[in-house]
């Protein structure tokens, strides 16, 4: 991975892990959050592969309480 990928990423605002470029597909939401793979799918949200997009959102508003 490169350096780059690495600065441009931020933690998943639930569990913790590396979320962005070069890393599992994420859900960002706010200006400068994001929730992990399994966050937003263990958290309501469904992703359409083929059509490369949230059709449901993830339920997020105990994180982004959390964050501010």
């Amino acid at each position: 991975m490169h350096r780059s990928e690495i600065e441009d990423s931020i933690r998943c605002a639930a569990c913790g892990p590396l979320v962005g470029p070069g890393f599992a597909r994420g859900y960002g939401f706010g200006s400068d959050s994001m929730l992990c793979w399994q966050c937003a799918v263990d958290r309501g949200g469904s992703y359409d592969s083929e059509q490369e997009r949230w059709v449901s959102p993830p339920r997020v508003e105990d994180v982004a309480r959390e964050e501010h």
